[in-house]
């Protein structure tokens, strides 16, 4: 070393080391005599530790094993688990089951206590949070409960965070790999990335404590006022952010503390008293299936709601439930049937993720004319996440003007004074807003996202920017973003099944398309010989891919035949392989998280508002390149809800295709591969490609 070169005195991250016991009768004693080889023992008595107890029994039907689990953090581990299984079981419903168990069978309930000798408060509570959150993500847990969210600031041992982590977890994983999967496995979950339990960036922070003091000062008001008429708009609060700017992430944060730490007059809730601490009224609406699947898990596992659709639900059930039940002519109810014209009664807080897709008009499923507005009627306070650039139908679509006015001030940014807002049909309400901007879902450069930005809109294809990997010293935080252009569905298919084997580490990797090619959900294809719909490409004589088989093929999807150099593409629409679940809609897995579908092609109604590790996009004849110009054709969609006119005039096809490439094009995290079916926009490309000498 030479004379003046720095030297670091920081000390290295000690080994966490980790103690299995039994709950009922727990001591130092008793520890001792268990463990009489445990070297560490003031590791778990003398330090802070944080601990997770379980209890394992077998599910009836598949005989797996699975859990009830509770995390928790503590100075003082014995009078903490003699607190837990005394007065909490007592006062406190998560803890008198678990005690209940230990009663009858003291070996039921089982702890690990975690220490290390760099545990400070702050850091064990946000261990105690990384914990929830990844457990939250494991099958095989049923419940899991903890009083809240305890992400931390910056603190001075806040960046040995991830190392202690993941050397706890491994360690856990070798004891009990059902209980602790994998971290690929937990990364890879849906409920992962849906988690209350994320750390908030700071903007989405400052958004949450924007949105709570909005709250508190609407129930508030509502409390000490009279309460609003039936069919009073409440006040709609309007978060914006595009695709991957962590919109689904606050609401589930939001969803879990107005539940657990707000009263119905906007107050705390006392955090001790458990018996208390049952929240606002707070209910959670999705209209995408995929995503309600989602947050009905996280609910019901973390016990804000008992059954799944219970505050979980699709908007028209909201909608039904504060609905005056119909009459006939003569006065007399009928039976399953709702008013919509008539609410009653009143929800404290609606949270709506992808706000976007409730529709603006009604059809068979839906009676009224905006599911929004409707949903205002009948809830005090409305928070409602949207990105118009995220509307895929016609029947969603708003007018210009209403549009306009719901998000005027947002122009500007965030705004929180309470605007009226009146609309062409005469509705009139108050409106604060939200607007998230910093990208959290693709892992690139500016350029590069500038890019990906500027082709999802349908302004233009330049060059593709060379990415490069980010360091923080010595440390690589981030790899280089791969964007790669295709000569052939066949060689991108491939190399996404070869992303989703090799890199696993870093989440899935599937295969997109834009919707031109047929699919009728719970019809079979009389044209294929498996009843199935598939994606169809044939390389023509002219060396270009044309759409559909070759004449005569007539052989569908041959699984594992793809091959470097085929000719022919056929792979089916998502959920034609993989069926949707039949069992129980919490134990659903979302569509990617399936093994078996890395043969299926994902659509925007699969894959919206989810992540993937690499996407790759089929991009089809509806998206065109003529005259310099990115264009969307209209007659080459098969997605009629996207391509129909709005009362047989209006023509919203040209938005609707161009925020559906919009979908598709943001869902990689990691790298984007591309192949287009139109020749000049293959060809434009792969000029970008070359241009960069990529």
């Amino acid at each position: 070393m030479s004379i003046g070169s720095p030297v670091s005195h920081k000390p290295l991250i000690p080994e966490p080391v980790i103690a299995e016991v039994d709950c009922w009768g727990f001591n130092r004693d008793t520890f001792g005599l268990a463990h009489p080889e445990f070297k560490h023992s003031e590791l778990v008595f003398d330090y802070p530790t944080v601990y997770v107890v379980y209890s394992q029994e077998e599910n009836r039907h598949s005989h797996a094993p699975e859990y009830l689990a509770y995390v928790g953090e503590t100075n003082d581990i014995v009078s903490r688990t003699s607190q837990h299984l005394g007065p909490d079981a007592k006062s406190r419903d998560d803890w008198h089951t678990l005690a209940e168990r230990a009663a009858v069978d003291h070996g039921s309930v089982r702890q690990y206590i975690i220490g290390n000798a760099h545990f400070n408060k702050s850091l064990t509570l946000d261990v105690e949070n990384r914990m929830m959150q990844y457990l939250l993500g494991v099958d095989a847990i049923k419940q899991l409960n903890n009083r809240r969210a305890n992400a931390q600031g910056n603190y001075y041992t806040q960046d040995e965070l991830d190392p202690i982590f993941s050397k706890v977890w491994k360690k856990l994983h070798r004891k009990n790999p059902k209980l602790f999967p994998l971290e690929s496995v937990i990364r890879d979950s849906a409920l992962f990335k849906a988690s209350p339990f994320h750390q908030l960036t700071k903007e989405q922070h400052l958004a949450e404590e924007q949105v709570l003091a909005m709250t508190r000062t609407a129930l508030g008001r509502l409390s000490t006022q009279n309460a609003l008429a039936d069919g009073e708009f409440g006040q709609l609060i309007l978060v914006q952010g595009a695709a991957g700017t962590g919109k689904t992430v606050l609401i589930s944060h939001l969803f879990n503390r107005l539940s657990r730490e707000m009263d119905p007059g906007g107050d705390a809730l006392p955090e001790d008293d458990e018996n208390q601490r049952r929240g606002v009224n707070a209910y959670v609406l999705i209209q995408h299936n995929e995503q309600r699947h989602v947050y009905n898990q996280v609910a019901k596992k973390l016990g804000l709601q008992k059954t799944v659709d219970q505050v979980v639900l699709k908007p028209t059930s909201f909608i039904n439930i504060f609905s005056e039940t119909k009459v006939d002519e003569n006065g007399k109810p009928v039976k399953g049937k709702r008013d919509l014209s008539k609410p009653r009664g009143r929800a404290d807080i609606a949270l709506i993720d992808e706000a976007h897709l409730l529709l603006t008009q009604g059809n068979q499923g839906y009676q009224g004319k905006n599911m929004l507005l409707d949903i205002m009627r009948r809830a005090k306070v409305t928070v409602a996440v949207f990105d118009p650039a995220q509307i895929l139908q016609t029947a969603q679509q708003w007018s210009e003007s209403d549009l306009e006015a719901l998000l005027a001030s947002s122009h500007e940014g965030t705004h929180l004074e309470g605007e009226e807002i009146t609309l062409k049909g005469g509705e009139r309400f108050v409106r604060s807003s939200i607007v998230l901007k910093q990208q959290m879902r693709i892992s690139a450069g500016s350029e590069v996202i500038e890019w990906i930005e500027n082709f999802a809109a349908g302004r233009h294809i330049g060059p593709i920017p060379r990415d490069l990997p980010e360091w923080k010293g010595r440390k690589r935080v981030r790899e280089a973003y791969e964007i790669k252009v295709f000569s052939s569905p066949v060689e991108l298919f491939l190399a996404i099944k070869e992303k989703a084997r090799a890199e696993q580490d870093k989440g899935l990797s599937r295969v997109l398309a834009t919707y031109d090619w047929a699919y009728k959900d719970k019809s079979k294809n009389s044209t294929d010989p498996d009843g199935m719909w598939n994606v169809e490409l044939h390389l023509d004589y002219d060396g270009s891919w044309k759409m559909g088989l070759s004449e005569n093929d007539g052989k569908g999807f041959e699984k594992g035949t793809d091959a470097a150099g085929s000719t022919r593409f056929c792979h089916p629409w998502n959920y034609c392989l993989v069926h949707p679940s039949s069992s129980r809609i919490e134990e659903e897995t979302a569509w990617a998280e399936k093994p078996d579908t890395i043969d299926e092609i994902g659509s925007t109604y699969t894959i919206q508002g989810f992540d993937l590790n690499y996407a790759g996009v089929i991009i089809g004849p509806s998206v065109k390149f003529r005259d310099g110009k990115i264009c969307f054709d209209a007659s080459s969609s098969k997605n009629s809800q996207a391509t129909n006119k709005r009362n047989g005039k209006l023509d919203y096809s040209e938005k609707n295709l161009r925020n559906e490439l919009s979908v598709l094009l943001k869902r990689g995290v990691h790298g984007l591969y591309l192949f287009a079916v139109d020749p000049e926009l293959q060809a434009e490309l792969l000029q970008a490609q070359e241009a960069s000498g990529l």
